[in-house]
């Protein structure tokens, strides 16, 4: 599972959970919607259980950050019908996959991501990624050779940058 962002404009952008499966890649939106309603089930049910302010912004933290881990247990075609917003590439069409490191200042820090290019039948598409060696490793457990990453890169936190 890859947590995925699609820049819109002005600093904004979609979230995505990329679910890998041996036939395509799902992307599925993360909406704002989505969200408050999760923080919500959680800070009420951390205050049932009699939670005080911390407890209760903790258990939203914890829901928000392992939202995607509920698509493990989902049929593809269930997590496709989940909202007007996901979509996916089967892996057939999916020719190359060029990973790309690059300074995200937009967050308002100097931290490393990844830009992923995703070249399929249909053309590029392009999305981000936070550099995180699961999830390469993931893709290139996946993808094998079509998985490209720059000079220097190793998913294994070794990384040589030049000209930084």
């Amino acid at each position: 599972m890859l947590v995925l962002r699609k820049q819109k404009s002005l600093g904004r952008y979609d979230s995505y959970t990329g679910v890998v499966t041996n036939h395509r890649m799902i992307f599925a939106q993360l909406t704002g919607d989505m969200m408050k309603q999760v923080a919500t089930s959680a800070r009420d049910q951390a205050k049932a259980e009699g939670k005080g302010f911390w407890g209760q912004w903790g258990d939203q933290l914890k829901t928000s950050f392992n939202y995607g881990q509920k698509y493990y247990s989902m049929q593809p075609s269930a997590i496709l019908a989940e909202t007007p917003g996901n979509f996916a590439f089967d892996n057939s069409t999916i020719s190359e996959i060029k990973l790309k490191e690059e300074r995200d200042n937009d967050r308002g820090m100097h931290v490393y991501e990844m830009k992923v290019e995703i070249h399929h039948s249909s053309g590029k598409y392009e999305i981000r990624m936070d550099q995180d060696s699961n999830f390469i490793n993931l893709l290139k457990q996946v993808y094998g050779q079509r998985v490209k990453t720059p000079f220097g890169f190793s998913s294994h936190g070794v990384n040589i940058r030049l000209g930084f």
